[in-house]
């Protein structure tokens, strides 16, 4: 497994509130090394401390080999873990994505700053697939996928109108004729293992169902996650790896609240999470279909429109397990 190091030394008075942090990344045979500074506004550090990271399918893993003090791990200002200075050796998983800024600081009142880095190197993200920010870019008819892999989605108004709207979280559908097309993705026809992250916020149409993403493959399968009516109020939330055979559901949850939903498959079972909760589960020992996606809308007829805003998805080719499951949640709940 391909690493990069990081060794972070205290600063001397000469040197003050700045310090070199050297990087040293590993692909293969070739080593790359570059130069970090403390952000402003943070103490000089007192300690020395040392970092390892490897790369696993759900993000990079970091795992301090030398802590003179007690330190947070934050993921684009979102604290991830707190580790004592004896706790060296501890594995942290870290859901990165393009542009993510891992930064470490110490517990002490001066919170010296002893790691920042930004991941910008495609080869140093997870197992990535596809992954939606749902923020606009140039082109305010183009859905871009930030995953690097060119899954770029279209939006379609099926009155002929603009179609879902930018604002708020990401990208708001009106649960009328908004959907967004994503054709030709590139994947594997059939996949034995994969998750699929969802943050979202469903604001009506509790009575009907609505299609937050869909997947249809060979015979009318299907995998998606959707909502659907609940007779205690509000609406349960979905998730199919291949229906209609193999699909799970939550309870009762609220409209006008934000949720992050994880669905996962390895090959063996499916797992349902809201919120960073395991719902439910099912088993499953065929591979599934991959192919073109809808997000907002059915994908084989005109109904079960999205009602609500999409704030972010990602999709990996990997199953994704309890402990990673809850980093990412931490990651897209804060």
């Amino acid at each position: 497994m391909s690493g990069f190091r990081t060794d972070s030394r205290s600063a001397s008075p000469v040197i003050g509130n700045l310090l070199l942090v050297a990087i040293i990344l590993v692909l293969g045979t070739v080593i790359f090394t570059v130069s970090a500074t403390f952000l402003n506004g943070y103490g000089t550090p007192t300690a020395d401390a040392a970092f390892e990271f490897t790369q696993s399918p759900a993000g990079l893993v970091l795992q301090p080999q030398a802590l003179g003090t007690d330190i947070v791990v934050k993921l684009d200002g979102t604290e991830i873990e707190r580790l004592a200075s004896d706790e060296v050796g501890t594995s942290i998983l870290l859901p990165t994505a393009p542009g993510s800024q891992i930064t470490v600081v110490s517990q002490d009142e001066q919170q010296s700053v002893l790691l920042r880095e930004e991941v910008d190197d495609r080869d140093r993200l997870g197992d990535f697939t596809a992954y939606y920010t749902f923020e606009q870019g140039a082109d305010s008819d183009t859905l871009q996928d930030l995953s690097g892999n060119g899954n770029d989605g279209t939006l379609v108004d099926e009155g002929g109108g603009n179609g879902p709207e930018w604002g708020g979280c990401g990208l708001q559908f009106d649960g009328v004729n908004d959907r967004v097309d994503i054709t030709d993705i590139s994947a594997p026809v059939n996949v034995s293992e994969f998750t699929v992250v969802v943050k979202y916020t469903q604001t009506g149409k509790k009575g009907s169902i609505n299609q937050l993403i869909e997947h249809q493959f060979s015979g009318g399968n299907e995998w998606f996650f959707e909502t659907s009516p609940s007779n205690n109020g509000g609406y349960t939330i979905d998730y199919a790896v291949e229906f209609p055979d193999e699909v799970v559901a939550s309870g009762a949850v609220s409209t006008n609240t934000t949720h992050v939903v994880v669905g996962t498959f390895d090959g063996n079972s499916y797992d349902l999470y809201v919120d960073g909760n395991r719902i439910a589960s099912g088993s499953h020992s065929a591979s599934v279909g991959m192919g073109d996606l809808r997000l907002g809308r059915d994908f084989e007829s005109s109904s079960q429109y999205f009602d609500g805003a999409l704030c972010e998805l990602r999709l990996y080719y990997t199953a994704f397990d309890s402990n990673q499951i809850e980093q990412i949640t931490t990651v897209l709940g804060s």
